[in-house]
């Protein structure tokens, strides 16, 4: 970024100003992505009076953003794109808010740019803490979670001892199970339980792949839930805090996160274990 990126600021400075100044030209333009709507039915949805209604889509009409039909309000093409910009900046700063401490505190450099994009797309969560009475808060809250799953896929670059006996619930239970994990993880599973590492290769629902890399985030995502740790600032994974969403949008994100890094990986194969 430079002197060339500030200078557009100058040329929409006041376009910008316009539109954020105003909470109800925020709303309407959200509330019309979807389709064109009436001054009642905005009127009703933003709880403000009609004039104030008519008012902010003049301004948003002199600036091309807005056109005013028989049936209602459209946006522009314009303002369709601006609209679209403008939600997905909300959505990540609802995210972002809802946790402040949590984000402040971890490394979020280690999620991908292409999905730290699109962060907004989480929508609601909450946060799991462990604590001093219960160190184990988050591990014992996760398991129970994960082993009514179905599907199961998870990237992870640090070691669980419960991950073998985990995987082999998810077995009994049926679920189909594909993991990314690091060299240094599969390396302490070998370690530590190669037997019963074996053992889970060996089941045709479990597929593994190893990646070469450093990864930054550790998480899961099943049929109906998402669950996210990350690194804290001071390079150190963070088991006491665990994001977790049962929004769709948010089980998509990490569906498509899980597919990026297994498209980086190589998958295992018993003989080398």
């Amino acid at each position: 970024m430079g002197r060339k990126e500030y200078s557009m600021y100058e040329n929409i400075g006041d376009l910008l100003k316009l539109i954020t100044s105003s909470g109800v030209r925020v709303k309407m333009m959200i509330g019309l992505i979807d389709g064109p709507k009436t001054s009642g039915q905005l009127r009703n949805e933003i709880g403000v009076s009609s004039s104030t209604v008519i008012h902010a889509a003049r301004d948003l009409e002199r600036e091309k953003l807005l056109a005013e039909m028989e049936d209602g309000y459209h946006l522009t093409s314009v303002g369709r794109v601006i609209s679209s910009k403008l939600y997905d900046m909300i959505r990540t700063m609802a995210v972002l808010e809802k946790s402040k401490d949590f984000w402040l505190t971890h490394d979020v450099g280690g999620i991908p740019k292409e999905f730290l994009d699109r962060i907004g797309e989480l929508g609601d969560y909450e946060i799991l803490t462990s604590n001093v009475k219960d160190i184990f808060k988050t591990l014992t809250v996760y398991m129970e979670l994960a082993k009514k799953a179905k599907e199961f896929y998870g990237v992870s670059p640090v070691f669980v001892d419960a991950f073998v006996s985990l995987i082999k619930k998810l077995i009994k239970n049926e679920a189909k199970v594909q993991l990314v994990l690091t060299e240094d993880v599969i390396k302490e599973l070998i370690h530590r339980d190669r037997k019963g590492f074996s053992e889970v290769l060996m089941n045709g629902d479990v597929s593994v792949w190893q990646i070469n890399e450093d990864v930054g985030v550790a998480f899961t995502v099943t049929n109906s839930i998402f669950s996210l740790g990350l690194f804290g600032l001071d390079g150190t994974y963070d088991p006491s805090h665990d994001l977790v969403s049962r929004e769709k949008g948010a089980i998509n994100w990490g569906r498509e996160l899980f597919k990026y890094y297994k498209s980086r990986a190589k998958k295992l194969e018993l003989e080398e274990i």
